[in-house]
């Protein structure tokens, strides 16, 4: 698939699935997040990292970012939630979204420090909500923080949108040479919250949002296991945007048509294409012994009952690409 697209990326944060991914990576499945309490942050990452007394602008943006609204006393707090989505395994895994969150808690500081400091850049500030004057001592008013000041948790999460077994790192230690074994002891680590389809059981898919579990069922079979899946009765009626990403990410080279409820039936889509490949078999062998192609055509239609149309169009195509794409 390449890089990821804009339509892949709209699809997957869906305040729906946003939730659905971030409920199986921590509660398993129950349904704790909910998509009403999510509320959508600016993806852009910014902040600025004072180096040798310059001042650097830092953006990264995030494929999605919610905030994620608690109850708590009667009062709102939040946790603020990320998701990336690859496409391809991501060899740098833990140091992208080590730099995420981290940005993410150094601009949480900045907005505070510009709170207390105001535009007169003094230690003396008006605490909210009541408007009292407070002071704030030295270290508080160098550190931008009052003590006791508290931020919000960051967790980012990511997606791993392929067929393949993950084969790139899950922590950052896997990433560093330590020379030493002893110095491990005084690097922070950083673990990376991964979601990989050929990872999923059998009763996972059930956890996720219907459409989600679906897409990932997909990806977890791969090309030559989905056949016998969507065997299953149960697949007579998916729906279309996801018939069509599922379609796409694993190549399944299946013809997607999209009824008018939004629906695709992919048992039909399944047994076409496996019509349509036993088809192309017979032409590729008629081809081979034929003495030319009203002989091809005269066998494939008699031997799979399709019109002579659909072989000349598959005939076609071998003739001009050296594929039977297109049939």
């Amino acid at each position: 698939m390449g890089k990821m697209d804009a339509k892949t990326k709209e699809y997957m944060k869906k305040p729906e699935r946003f939730a659905s991914m971030f409920n199986f990576l921590i509660y398993d499945g129950k349904q704790v997040i909910k998509p009403e309490n999510l509320k959508p942050v600016d993806t852009t990452e910014v902040t600025i990292i004072d180096s040798n007394g310059v001042e650097v602008p830092v953006q990264k943006f995030r494929d999605a970012f919610d905030a994620w609204e608690i109850l708590e006393d009667e009062r709102a707090v939040y946790v603020l939630l990320g998701e990336e989505y690859q496409s391809e395994i991501h060899y740098a895994g833990p140091v992208k979204d080590m730099v995420y969150d981290g940005i993410n808690y150094a601009d949480q500081i900045k907005q505070i420090t510009r709170k207390y400091r105001g535009k007169n850049d003094n230690a003396e500030i008006a605490f909210e909500p009541d408007g009292v004057k407070i002071k704030l001592t030295h270290a508080e008013f160098l550190s931008g923080l009052k003590k006791g000041d508290k931020l919000k948790p960051v967790i980012t999460l990511m997606v791993y949108l392929g067929t393949q077994e993950w084969d790139g790192p899950r922590h950052l230690h896997e990433m560093l040479y330590f020379p030493d074994e002893r110095l491990k002891a005084f690097v922070p680590d950083y673990k990376l919250n991964l979601i990989v389809p050929k990872e999923l059981k059998n009763g996972d898919f059930a956890k996720f949002e219907p459409d989600l579990g679906f897409l990932l069922k997909v990806l977890n079979h791969g090309e030559k296991g989905v056949v016998e899946m969507l065997a299953d009765p149960q697949y007579r009626s998916v729906d279309g945007e996801t018939a069509v990403l599922a379609n796409d990410i694993a190549k399944l080279g299946f013809k997607i048509v999209i009824d008018e409820g939004g629906k695709t039936d992919m048992c039909k889509a399944m047994e076409e294409y496996t019509k349509k490949t036993k088809v192309i078999e017979s032409v590729e062998t008629a081809m081979a012994f034929a003495k030319d192609d009203k002989e091809v055509i005269k066998f494939v239609t008699g031997k799979h009952a399709v019109p002579p149309e659909y072989v000349i169009n598959i005939m076609k195509n071998i003739a001009e690409t050296g594929t039977s794409a297109g049939a």
